[in-house]
């Protein structure tokens, strides 16, 4: 998921923010003028918060800045706002540092997107989506029993979750236990047969199993239903490997 879509989620309901109809439709507009033409998104969100448009103003901003190329710029205005919101808005303020690291992995610093989701988690510690978030940074960083704590912790506060157990496979195929990381991509292809993370998952447990044939088969499924993917550009690779060995 990426940021715009998290933020569309996580920002409804601007009259929370004491927020008239008519600023919550500013609002909405500027974040998908963000996502069509960042660079007016910017402006108009300068503008506005000149104007009184406060943070969702600053939001807007932020959002621009990042899908515009300036990643890092975006992910300081991100925390910035996280870091000056009142208590009573801590779940806007969790949300905004949970975006502030997608940002920093964007800009390929891991180290700062940890940081902040990290404070994120401070405020909000049954975030599942922060969670998840940090369970990834922590595998990959090779920290496997560390995003596995975080994946436990996700998976009971929320069991309908098919990355959780396709992020937990992984883990657990680097620890070197296939048995746990097999039931786990059968716990999340029972949520969702085609969920793409958890076939490639699969395909790679085939293949250290010596089923090529079966990874294969699995990995050109990952390119049918995610196309233009990184999991599918995974998934690829492996055929391609494959193909390779057999020629």
């Amino acid at each position: 998921m990426g940021i715009l879509a998290l933020t569309l989620a996580a920002w409804t309901g601007m009259p929370a923010y004491g927020q008239s109809a008519d600023q919550a439709k500013e609002y909405n507009d500027c974040l998908l003028l963000a996502k069509r033409a960042p660079d007016q998104a910017v402006e108009s969100a300068v503008a506005w918060e000149k104007q009184g448009g406060g943070d969702a103003a600053r939001h807007c901003k932020a959002l621009g800045l990042i899908n515009m190329g300036q990643v890092e710029d975006g992910a300081l205005e991100l925390e910035r706002i996280a870091q000056t919101m009142p208590q009573e808005k801590a779940k806007i303020a969790a949300q905004l540092f949970g975006q502030a690291a997608q940002a920093w992995i964007r800009a390929e610093k891991p180290q700062l997107a940890l940081h902040d989701q990290n404070e994120g988690l401070k405020l909000q510690p049954k975030d599942v989506d922060l969670l998840i978030d940090r369970a990834t940074t922590y595998g990959n960083a090779g920290m496997y029993f560390e995003s596995l704590e975080d994946l436990n912790t996700a998976a009971d506060l929320d069991k309908g979750r098919p990355e959780i157990y396709a992020f937990r496979a992984a883990a657990y195929r680097h620890l070197e236990n296939r048995a746990l990381a097999m039931d786990n991509v059968d716990q999340a292809l029972k949520l969702d047969p085609n969920f793409a993370l958890a076939l490639l998952e699969r395909g790679k447990l085939k293949q250290q199993e010596g089923d090529i044939a079966g990874a294969r088969q699995d990995w050109l499924k990952v390119v049918r239903l995610a196309p233009n993917t990184p999991v599918a550009d995974e998934a690829q690779h492996g055929i391609e490997q494959i193909d390779l060995k057999a020629n």
